[in-house]
């Protein structure tokens, strides 16, 4: 595996994972996604301010394309004769790429979502165990607070540990585990920066607006 081989697989990742569903969805009912409800690029605040259907479809999409890009980069290792750990790593690159790609959409001046539908997208052809694992515990935390940011963040500390140790007591591959949490630990690293860089941006439109 070539550096070439390492920036092509993150090209693919960032280029499919921009794909701007949930802007491209308010366009079409006339809308631009970053001026309604809380902002964010994502299937909730599509489902809160366009309707449930569309919600769910941006929510398939998303998550269809860190799912997308994740088997490329696996289909590139396997191109170019890799074995065993080649196509896991170009996967793992690839798919933690489209989680960036959609945070920092090159298609919509680098703005984008929280980018968790695609990190849990990415997953699936690498490490979809953990995914699965990681899923059932932010939909049980969402129960539990009633809220979305407090479940996030819980979910954002413990998805590295939470994806080893499913991934190892699903396959006992020592190998496997390993590259799945560092992909785990690099997603959710770009996960928790996104929601820091909205948080901030949130406070900041706060101090600028006027009292009424």
């Amino acid at each position: 595996m070539s550096g070439f081989d390492v920036l092509a697989a993150l090209a693919v990742g960032y280029l499919l994972g921009g794909f701007p569903t949930a802007a491209i969805a308010a366009r079409l009912r006339g809308k631009r996604i970053f001026e309604v409800g809380s902002g964010n690029m994502g299937a909730m605040n599509t489902a809160r301010n366009l309707g449930f259907g569309w919600g769910l479809a941006v929510l398939v999409v998303d998550v269809s394309k860190g799912a997308a890009a994740a088997a490329l980069g696996a289909a590139m290792g396997h191109a170019l004769g890799g074995q065993g750990g080649v196509p896991l790593a170009l996967a793992s690159i690839s798919g933690v790429a489209a989680v960036a790609g959609h945070a920092w959409s090159p298609y919509v001046r680098f703005r984008g979502g929280k980018s968790l539908a695609t990190a849990f997208g990415a997953s699936l052809p690498v490490y979809p165990w953990g995914g699965v694992a990681a899923l059932v515990l932010i939909v049980a935390l969402l129960l539990f607070f009633r809220r979305e940011p407090p479940a996030t963040r819980v979910t954002i500390v413990l998805y590295a540990p939470l994806v080893y140790l499913a991934t190892m007591q699903a396959t006992l591959d020592q190998e496997l585990a390993f590259t799945a949490t560092t992909a785990a630990l690099a997603s959710a690293a770009l996960v928790a920066l996104k929601q820091l860089a909205l948080w901030l941006g949130a406070r900041r439109r706060r101090a600028e607006t006027p009292p009424a």
